[in-house]
């Protein structure tokens, strides 16, 4: 497991810890001398199980004393990352649950299993969010309303691409670029 997933999935347990924080403890202006329990939910194959856990686990233990982080992994072993069918029938066995409270979930999808989960979480009200997918079409708010993305689109490169040029004073060069979902195989 690269050190990269786990950075970015430590990311995104500080951002749902520091938002739960600001919404729940600060509305009482005290902490509660009892641990507060948070459950996140992941829709991820398994071979993220190792990062998440050693991320929870140093989380618990240092940072986040009234509070113990849960993680409820929703494998999807054995299946293909982009297979929307089995990927929604998991989210809606999530859902199911009625012992798992659901705040967030988090998920490594491709774009087209995002698109079909993240306009479904939007009737439950239930935030996704991926930290793999940077599709522009995924950020029309009006039909994604409670997606979020960590990873910069290409489009906010553009900035950084154009000062390299100028920096370096460079009038010709060429840009490498792939069009599609990441995931696509060929049939």
């Amino acid at each position: 497991m690269g050190t990269e997933s786990f950075r970015l999935f430590l990311v995104l347990i500080f951002v749902l810890v520091y938002s739960v924080l600001a919404n729940n403890y600060y509305d009482h202006h005290h902490l509660n001398a009892n641990r507060q329990h948070i459950t996140l939910n992941g829709l991820f194959t398994n071979s993220y199980y190792p990062s998440i856990h050693f991320a929870l686990e140093q989380v618990n233990a240092q940072l986040l004393s009234p509070i113990n982080l849960e993680f409820h992994l929703n494998e999807t072993e054995g299946t293909i990352k982009c297979d929307v069918g089995t990927s929604v029938k998991t989210f809606f066995d999530m859902m199911n649950r009625s012992s798992l409270s659901l705040g967030v979930i988090f998920t490594d999808a491709c774009q087209t299993v995002l698109s079909y989960i993240s306009e479904t979480a939007t009737y439950f009200r239930l935030p996704v969010i991926s930290f793999t997918d940077s599709d522009l079409s995924l950020l029309a708010k009006d039909r994604y309303p409670y997606f979020y993305h960590i990873v910069p689109s290409d489009h906010a490169h553009n900035l950084v691409r154009k000062q390299l040029l100028q920096y370096f004073n460079w009038t010709r060069f060429g840009l490498i670029y792939q069009h599609g979902s990441k995931y696509t195989l060929v049939s």
